[in-house]
């Protein structure tokens, strides 16, 4: 079988021990090329039988690269059986019969043993990155019966295939940070025949914790490391085993304003090699320094190369001094002294010149503290905010850094490397968000952004060649459990994990965290749970700017609903039924997974809900107001407070669990913004405030005479955009709909769009989509296209289409116009990623009753539909989008 069968069954298909006893299995392949059970077979491994567990065989040559990670699977097989494995380092005397043997290829004597005995053949991990067999041999030593043969290419090799046998065993990597039970058995049973778990897709993969104030690091001064108020070595060291566990390899340490620098606590950077984690900084912090908490200005001067340039190198030389003996994936280049922009004076191009002139410098510092052979040294310059302006300006990079790409801060890729920026030997890597605090508002407190999203862009970064390093900005870890697995997972194994459905993913993903529980019924929940979220973020239901001025929402209360509460009350209804389905499921898991269930699907659900209740019913208070409605206004304000003091107390239970494991961990508030608080309910004195623009009630119209297809009403026609009607697909690829990403529950693009950038563009045959709808108004219309807010894929590219009615010529439309990113001063595309989607409008001109036909055609790659909306004078507002008029068939 192909190798990477083997890995997405060791990672995604990590089923749990049965109760019963067989074998576990993939939902993705015939038969498992690993199993783990509790019935024996003529072929298995007697990991633990009979009221006895196989030893573990550790070289000591190999203590010090595999000793956390051995132990730890030690008390993985302790915690599922009930018996702890004793690890051995000798294989003098008498040996059990049954013999666990990890080491990695070229430093453990037992491995060279094994092969020069033709146990075991270890060429296909010759010079591999991560890679490891596992395998069952039989009397592979004097003594020994039966073995399990772990062998790494190198230490993260062998730890990850030992991790997966723990993983397969039910131990979750959220065993500890998410407090996910652990099943017992009595007696585990491993079958392999020389599994090769093959090199990761992307070489460095990481997490960078950030923004850590009102959660990570409270709770770690508290509950973890008190004796230094602050984040230190427990906390790491729980980190390093859970990034492990999820095969990742890289770390970025927390480094805000209050918090202690990872190196100012040795045993950090100690605690780092001996999990074998890879440590970098922030893309604003060269060579391992966490700025805010080492640089002082009043001793050393301004952070300003041109002014300060000496204090400056000694500072980075310093580090590498410290810290160079280590694994590291080395930041390199210059920003502000604390994620802001270049401290410099001059254009763009002297900027340029002067980052070009730190890279040098930063460079001949590494070359004299760690290695001088520069390109065998792992470094990186993030083209982060204003460091990709330089880039574009013609900032020159050695061709042996990594380019390090990056989003929006809001999950869309601002660039992506050219087909000749793919051939640098330093390659790409991409640095991701799912938590952010800035411009245009925070998402810092709840983990909303649907694991759909992340394939979407990440897969464009992987067929872009950007292989490098992966690093996710998860802010305090938790809540992001979901989104840091899938990451972590979809960079190991790109190709396997990009195959998958989000809701494969979370049916997969919850059946391994809860296996006695409805997993699809789970699946299907958080389905509608990212959905429900990517129309509005929690955080951005105050409808402001970063001034952070509350203001009502644009769910518009006076039309486009089922109930007599338009949008308002469709919403209202469709978080009261999440939340009635995640009470029932709750109600199905057994004590041991309540806890888990509710930081991984509770907390985040009734949480939700309740903020958008929270601004919902506040809104309604303001509509009673003007109908001079005092019972239904008492009642809606009565609704808008409970739904406050709901999330109040949802946070106090989150951090009472566990007998206050998580006590400091979960805000109901983060960074204090007025979003969080009780907005203002209005009273009877209101009744004379103006009702916001955005609520605006349908105006009398006739009936549309049809009942099928897609028809005009209240003054619109509203389509989804993988609702075509037909389609022209292209000589190079085809229309993919996106069933699981957009503001209306789907979206449509064509081809692969990383693969279409990397090829010959193809002119044979333009791919179209065809929309047909009736209208029965006279008068000028407006097409409003909302697009998924991504970027022009790469500086060769640009994000155009077109659209043509009725056969009509095809008007050039380019999305790349509706808003590039500008530190505090982008308004539209502020909207676009507060909403998830950009708006392309084309004037219609005077449209008469009718069939109508629209056609999308194909320009360049990249550029999502999502929703079509043809509006006549008078058509009501809707956020973001009106409901459909009418549905897919054909009249």
């Amino acid at each position: 079988m192909h190798h990477r069968f083997f890995a997405i069954l060791a990672i995604l298909a990590v089923s749990l021990i049965p109760i019963h006893g067989q074998t576990s299995t993939s939902l993705y392949a015939p038969r498992p090329a690993l199993r783990v059970g509790t019935i024996p077979t003529r072929d298995s491994f007697p990991l633990v039988a009979h009221g006895h567990a196989a030893a573990i065989y550790l070289a000591p040559q190999d203590d010090a690269q595999l000793s956390a990670t051995v132990t730890a699977f030690a008390s993985d097989v302790a915690r599922v059986t009930g018996i702890q494995p004793r690890i051995v380092h000798s294989l003098e005397g008498p040996l059990p019969a049954s013999l666990l043997i990890v080491g990695i290829i070229d430093r453990s004597p037992a491995m060279r043993r094994l092969q020069a005995s033709g146990t075991l053949g270890l060429s296909a991990l010759s010079g591999q990155w991560e890679s490891a067999i596992t395998t069952v041999a039989d009397h592979p030593l004097p003594g020994v019966r039966r073995a399990l043969i772990v062998a790494g290419s190198d230490r993260r090799g062998a730890a990850f295939a030992l991790f997966t046998l723990s993983r397969q065993m039910g131990v979750s990597p959220w065993n500890w940070w998410a407090d996910v039970p652990v099943p017992h058995h009595e007696a585990v049973y491993v079958t392999a025949s020389h599994i090769v778990q093959p090199p990761p897709s992307v070489q460095y993969r990481g997490i960078f914790l950030n923004d850590e104030d009102w959660g990570l690091r409270p709770w770690a001064a508290t509950k973890m490391d008190p004796n230094l108020r602050n984040i230190g070595p427990n906390t790491y060291n729980r980190i390093f085993e859970l990034l492990l566990r999820l095969h990742a390899n890289s770390l970025w340490p927390a480094m805000h304003p209050g918090t202690l620098p990872f190196n100012a606590v040795p045993e950090n950077a100690q605690l780092a090699d001996r999990w074998g984690i890879v440590m970098g900084s922030s893309h604003s912090e060269a060579l391992l320094r966490n700025n805010v908490g080492e640089w002082n200005e009043k001793t050393d001067g301004p952070w300003n190369y041109q002014r300060n340039k000496q204090a400056m190198d000694a500072y980075w030389d310093k580090r590498l001094a410290q810290n160079g003996r280590y694994e590291n994936f080395y930041t390199v280049g210059l920003r502000g002294v604390h994620d802001t922009g270049l401290e410099a004076t001059g254009d763009d191009q002297v900027k340029a010149r002067l980052v070009e002139q730190a890279i040098s410098d930063q460079r001949a510092l590494l070359a004299r503290r760690v290695d001088p052979h520069l390109g065998k040294i792992p470094q990186v310059i993030w083209l982060y905010k204003e460091s990709l302006e330089l880039y574009r300006a013609g900032m020159q990079v050695p061709p042996d850094v990594t380019l390090g790409w990056t989003d929006d801060n809001y999950g869309y890729l601002r660039q992506l490397p050219t087909t000749a920026e793919q051939q640098r030997p330093g390659g790409s890597g991409v640095y991701y968000h799912v938590s952010y605090w800035g411009f245009p508002h925070d998402h810092l407190w709840l983990s909303t952004t649907p694991p759909a999203l992340i394939r979407e862009e990440m897969t464009k970064a992987y067929d872009h060649k950007a292989r490098r390093y992966w690093i996710l900005n998860v802010g305090d870890l938790k809540p992001a459990e979901i989104d840091i697995d899938y990451f972590m997972q979809l960079a190991w194994d790109e190709p396997a994990v990009s195959a998958l459905t989000q809701q494969e993913f979370l049916r997969q993903w919850f059946a391994e965290q809860f296996p006695t529980i409805d997993a699809s019924a789970t699946a299907q929940l958080m389905q509608r749970f990212y959905q429900l979220n990517f129309i509005r973020k929690p955080e951005f239901m105050g409808f402001n700017g970063y001034n952070d001025d509350i203001r009502r929402t644009a769910f518009n209360p006076l039309a486009w609903g089922s109930s007599t509460l338009g949008q308002n009350g469709d919403r209202l209804a469709a978080w009261s039924s999440l939340r009635q389905q995640e009470t029932a499921l709750a109600s199905s898991v057994p004590p041991a997974s309540a806890n888990a269930f509710f930081e991984l699907v509770g907390y985040p659900v009734e949480a939700a809900a309740a903020q958008n209740e929270k601004f919902l019913d506040t809104d309604q208070t303001y509509l009673d107001a003007s109908l001079h409605n005092q019972p239904a206004l008492q009642a809606a304000a009565a609704r808008a407070h409970a739904a406050y003091d709901t999330i109040q107390s949802l946070t106090v239970r989150y951090n009472t669990l566990e007998g206050g494991k998580w006590a400091g961990m979960m805000s109901s508030s983060p960074r204090n913004r007025h979003v969080f608080e009780m907005p203002a309910t209005a009273t009877p004195a209101d009744a004379a405030i103006p009702l916001p623009a955005s609520w605006q009630a349908a105006p009398p119209q006739p009936i549309a005479p049809c009942c099928q297809g897609f028809f005009e009403d209240n003054a619109t026609v509203s389509i989804s955009a993988a609702h075509f009607t037909r389609k022209q697909d292209g000589s190079a690829s085809h229309w993919n709909i996106l069933s699981e990403l957009g503001i209306s529950g789907s979206s449509v693009v064509y081809g692969s769009p990383g693969r279409l950038a990397n090829a010959l563009a193809s002119t044979s045959t333009q791919p179209w989509l065809d929309y047909e709808f009736t209208t029965i108004s006279h008068g000028p219309a407006t097409l409003s296209v909302y697009l998924l807010p991504t970027f022009p894929l790469d500086a060769a590219h640009r994000l155009r289409f077109a659209a043509a009615l009725d056969g009509q010529s095809p008007t050039p439309l380019d999305a790349g116009a509706t808003g590039e990113w500008h530190e505090d001063t982008a308004p539209v595309w502020a909207a676009n990623v507060l909403r998830n989607a950009a708006v392309v409008t084309l004037p219609l001109g005077n449209l008469t009753p009718g069939r109508h036909t629209l056609r999308l055609l194909y320009v360049d790659p990249g550029v999502v539909f999502e929703h079509l909306v043809v509006t006549f004078p008078g058509a009501p507002p809707a956020y973001p989008v009106p409901p459909e008029t009418g549905h897919p068939g054909t009249p």
